[in-house]
């Protein structure tokens, strides 16, 4: 339990976040480049996982949760978002930020705004309502979006950004299989200390599988395009950086960030010419054949007796036994929990009811359930879950249909913001991804990608008919 704050320390906290604040936001106004590239270095490189260790301990991103009602990391976003919001009241003219979402982020605010409404006409405590277990971190996700675009519009910006990608991922996953082949791996592994199965993991956050596969197809990408021409030793250099990045997701032992990865190579594919999809598909198939099988050889042969694909859904077979004993039992409980909230969910503060020793990995907090799209519905409802799924849609549909106009860096990044929209996808399913601000943030960076191209696609356009102009007028 965290002791109480003596008078010194709330004063001294106080006084730090006035300090803090305008320099946070001087800083956004001048180099919003500064900040961004700030978040994911921290999102890149640190984990948030501390379920799976046999000692818990504080994450960089909960530090200053215990002072305030978030944590310091949520503080600077939300400061970032709010000068954001005032830098745009400034200049109103200015290109417009993911115009197909706008209008489902006001209508998300004006939610949320309800749910706190409500929630104090209840006596529920405001920290509560606004806690990580319900759905503040959707609204972390959108501001850190509109972050991210706001950042990036040159083609230098898109240079940078995926240097960055590369550079942080090649960093993360250099340390994370130093840890694994030369010492222990990664301490949080409920495999070992819960389950007790004699098997070291590569990470177990699910975010670090997020930055492996991203950096993967982001030089995949560069790899089989005919239009990117690499010399022979930048080609051996991208196979073993490749190679090493899928090592640190099959090796983790997640299905789904197999799944996730799987979808990234398969959207590949699809873009390839005839020529290149045969040689892609004989690679990504020999790649994913032999994480399949390191799968099932080091973790899933302990699940059942059967073979590689009974064993990746052990625990939603339809022969598991009853309802309970299945892995769907959780979402079963929250719905019978629903009785009469369907349409604006049990708060966000609500919980659902559900057999103790069934759900014994709930620790007795039946506040979230292992699903992305189960918890919105569960919190806010078919009203937020409808709301969370166009959002989703619009992002959809914006990428579709914007890429066939783009070229060069600008069709990377938005390539790969939708490719890692489809590695959460699994995770929105069967996950929690919702509760957790690291996994949120990432989701963000992914929503922005194509945006961010698209808009310097449009600063590109912008550039030249300035140039034609002046030549003329010369």
């Amino acid at each position: 339990m965290t002791p109480a704050l003596t008078p010194g320390e709330i004063i001294f906290n106080l006084l730090a976040a006035l300090f803090v604040i305008p320099v946070v936001a001087g800083i956004f106004i001048k180099a919003p480049k500064l900040i961004v590239f700030g978040f994911i270095g921290v999102l890149f490189l640190f984990s948030d996982s501390t379920w799976g260790q046999l000692e818990q301990e504080a994450t960089i991103y909960s530090r200053g949760a215990g002072m305030f009602y978030f944590s310091l990391l949520n503080l600077i976003l939300l400061v970032s978002g709010f000068t954001a919001f005032l830098k745009r009241l400034a200049n109103p003219h200015g290109p417009q930020l993911a115009p197909p979402i706008s209008k489902y982020f006001v209508a998300f605010i004006f939610l949320l705004l309800a749910h706190v409404v409500m929630g104090l006409m209840a006596g529920i405590d405001l920290n509560v309502i606004l806690g990580y277990n319900g759905v503040f971190n959707i609204l972390n996700m959108l501001i850190f979006m509109y972050l991210v675009i706001m950042a990036f519009e040159s083609d230098k910006d898109s240079v940078r950004l995926l240097a960055v990608i590369l550079v942080l991922a090649a960093v993360r996953a250099a340390f994370g299989a130093v840890r694994y082949f030369l010492f222990d791996g990664d301490s949080a592994n409920p495999y070992r200390n819960f389950e007790g199965l004699d098997i070291k993991i590569f990470f177990f956050d699910i975010n670090d599988n997020f930055v492996a596969s991203l950096a993967a197809f982001c030089a995949a990408w560069l790899l089989t395009k005919p239009e990117v021409k690499l010399a022979w030793y930048t080609r051996i250099l991208m196979l073993l950086f490749i190679g090493l990045e899928i090592a640190a997701v099959a090796l983790s032992f997640r299905r789904s960030s197999l799944i996730g990865l799987a979808l990234m190579l398969s959207f590949l594919f699809l873009q390839l010419p005839g020529k290149r999809k045969f040689l892609f598909a004989l690679l990504a198939a020999a790649a994913l054949a032999a994480v399949a099988s390191i799968f099932f050889q080091q973790r899933l042969q302990f699940a059942t007796d059967g073979g590689v694909l009974e064993s990746l859904i052990y625990d939603i077979a339809p022969d598991r036994g009853g309802i309970k004993e299945n892995r769907f039992y959780e979402l079963y409980a929250a719905a019978q929990s629903m009785d009469g909230n369907w349409l604006f969910g049990r708060g966000t503060w609500g919980t659902f009811i559900g057999d103790k020793d069934a759900l014994s990995y709930h620790g007795n907090d039946f506040s979230f359930v292992h699903s992305g799209f189960g918890h919105v519905l569960l919190k806010t409802g078919i009203v937020g879950l409808a709301l969370f799924l166009c959002i989703l849609a619009a992002y959809v549909a914006f990428y579709f249909r914007h890429r066939r106009y783009l070229t060069g860096n600008a069709h990377l990044i938005a390539d790969a913001g939708f490719a890692g929209f489809l590695f959460w996808l699994p995770t929105l399913m069967i996950g929690t991804p919702i509760i957790e601000f690291r996994s949120m943030m990432d989701l963000g960076l992914v929503l922005a990608m194509p945006f961010v191209a698209v808009g310097m696609h449009n600063y590109q356009i912008r550039r030249y008919l300035y140039q034609q102009a002046n030549y003329a007028a010369a």
